[in-house]
């Protein structure tokens, strides 16, 4: 949360798992709240669908709603839409339109969510490793990593934030 503040975001993306709800039921909810929702089409270009429903819609809040059997919706609205019997699930921050593209991307092919996972794995890699060489140095740094670690997550989601355009909010 404070991570959100700090880089002032342009898009707040949250990712709803509803296995237990009907997807007319929470779809017909969005709309009667003012959100341009659409299903998600599996038979063209992902990239394609995602940039026509980026195109066709405008707000900073973005859903991602995933019904069983793979039905996928998404939704857009200008207002934080929350409601309480809704799980608690991913939020996350987008830096701009390409960072919301990919993550979108990410959460809608499998395959694209291995390329864009990458560069994540990286960077947690060069900050595992920098603390690594420095543990080696220093014993006493694992006793501050218990006290400060809390600081390599917020620097690896700048870092994720800066690199790829999203982050965990």
């Amino acid at each position: 949360m404070i991570i959100g503040r700090f880089l002032s975001p342009s898009y707040h993306i949250r990712v709803l798992k509803l296995d237990k709800f009907k997807p007319e039921e929470i779809v017909d909810g969005f709309r009667r709240r003012g959100a341009h929702v659409s299903e998600f089409p599996r038979d063209i270009d992902i990239e394609l669908a995602i940039e026509s429903f980026m195109a066709s819609s405008y707000g900073d809040y973005v859903y991602v709603l995933k019904f069983p059997k793979g039905r996928l919706f998404l939704a857009r609205h200008t207002k934080r839409l929350h409601e309480k019997k809704w799980p608690n699930s991913g939020r996350y921050i987008a830096r701009d339109e390409n960072g919301l593209k990919r993550f979108l991307l990410r959460e809608v092919s499998r395959k694209s969510m291995v390329i864009i996972e990458v560069p994540r794995i990286i960077i947690w890699g060069a900050v595992w490793w920098l603390v690594w060489s420095y543990f080696e140095e220093y014993p006493l740094g694992t006793f501050l990593l218990f006290f400060l670690g809390f600081l390599l997550n917020d620097l690896s989601k700048v870092l994720e934030y800066f690199v790829l355009g999203y982050c965990k909010e």
